[in-house]
C-alpha cells in the first residue's frame, strides 16, 4: 500500500513518500531499526494498527519479474515490532487496506457502527464526496445526478457491503451505480482531462464542444454513459485499481469511447473529510445575534 501512520491512535492515512516518511518518523527508533546489519523501515497501518514494513524506501533498483523498477510501498508484517506495534491476526483479517474485499461482491456485514460511519460520512460531508467523485471521474456531475446517486446507494444498502469502507467510499459509491448518463455534462479537473477530451472528440457520435459533451449531429438519438468496472487487487504491493469506462450508444450500436485504469487513492478522501471537520470546528464558537 502507499500510505502509513506512526500513531496507533490516529487512523488518518499519510501518503507514503520518502519526504513524508522521514519527516514524520524523524529517522528514529522504532521506525528505523537495524536487523542483521540491514536497516529496516517500519510504520503502522492506519486501519488495523498492525506494523507495516516500508519496501524500497531508498533503493529503486529492485526489479519485479518483468524487470520493472518496484516503487516504494508498504506491506503488513506478521510479527511484533518492538516499541511500535503488536501484530494481530484478527485485526489483519478485517483490514480494509491490507486485506481488501473485491468490488462487486454481495457479501454484507451487519455492524451498526460500521454502517453508521459510512452513512454519517455521506450525510455530514456530502460536498467532500461530491468533489471526490467528480475528481475521480473527471465529470462535473449535476446536483440532480448526485442526489440520484445517493438515493441509489442508500436504497441498495451500500453501507452494509463489506468491500466499502471509509477509505474507499467514493470509489465504492461510484461502483454501486449503474451506468451514469453524462450527456451534456461538463468536465471536471483531472490529470487525464485532455486525454478524455481527445477520446470523446475521436468518438463516432460525440464531441466536447463549448465545454459540454454533445452529439456531433443534431438528428438522431444518442447516449453517452460512464461506469466503473474491473476492480483489481495487487497483493504484492497492497494497492487497488479500477477501470473508468465511457461508452456511447446509437441505434443499437455501442462503442467504447474511453477506458482508463485508475489507482484507488485511499488517502485523499478521508483526509479531506478530516480537514472539513477541522475547518467547521473553527466557527463552532461563533454565536448568532438574537
Amino acid at each position: 500500500m502507499d500510505v502509513f501512520q506512526i500513531n496507533q491512535q490516529d487512523d488518518r492515512p499519510i501518503e507514503l513518500t520518502v519526504k513524508n516518511y522521514e519527516y514524520k518518523t524523524r529517522k528514529t527508533d522504532p521506525f528505523y531499526v537495524e536487523v542483521n546489519k540491514v536497516m529496516k523501515y517500519y510504520a503502522v497501518c492506519p486501519a488495523c494498527k498492525n506494523p507495516i514494513i516500508i519496501v524500497n524506501l531508498y533503493v529503486d533498483k529492485t526489479l519485479d519479474e518483468n524487470k520493472n523498477k518496484m516503487p516504494v510501498h508498504a506491506k503488513h508484517c506478521k510479527y511484533d515490532v518492538t516499541n511500535l506495534a503488536e501484530y494481530s491476526q484478527e485485526a489483519y483479517d478485517v483490514c480494509p487496506l491490507g486485506n481488501p474485499s473485491k468490488f462487486g461482491g454481495s457479501s454484507k456485514h451487519r455492524s451498526k457502527n460500521r454502517s453508521n460511519e459510512i452513512v454519517g460520512l455521506i450525510k455530514n460531508y456530502p460536498v467532500v464526496l461530491y468533489n471526490e467523485i467528480r475528481r475521480i471521474t473527471c465529470i462535473d456531475f449535476t446536483e440532480k445526478t448526485f442526489s440520484a446517486m445517493i438515493n441509489t446507494f442508500i436504497k441498495a444498502e451500500g453501507y452494509y457491503y463489506k468491500y466499502i469502507n471509509k477509505y474507499n467510499l467514493p470509489y465504492g459509491f461510484l461502483n454501486m451505480q449503474k451506468s451514469i448518463r453524462i450527456y451534456k455534462n461538463k468536465l471536471y479537473y483531472s490529470p487525464f482531462k485532455s486525454e478524455m477530451i481527445k477520446s470523446i472528440n475521436n468518438s463516432e457520435f460525440f464531441q466536447y464542444k463549448d465545454y459540454i459533451i454533445t452529439p456531433k449531429l443534431k438528428d438522431g438519438f444518442y447516449e453517452i454513459e460512464l461506469y466503473l468496472a474491473n476492480h483489481k487487487i495487487d497483493s504484492e504491493y497492497e494497492i487497488e485499481t479500477i477501470d473508468l469506462i465511457i461508452i456511447e450508444k446509437s441505434n443499437g450500436k455501442t462503442n467504447e469511447v474511453f477506458n482508463k485504469t485508475v489507482k484507488i487513492d485511499i488517502e485523499k478522501y478521508i483526509n479531506a473529510v478530516d480537514k472539513h471537520r477541522r475547518i467547521n470546528g473553527i466557527t463552532e464558537a461563533i454565536k448568532l445575534v438574537d
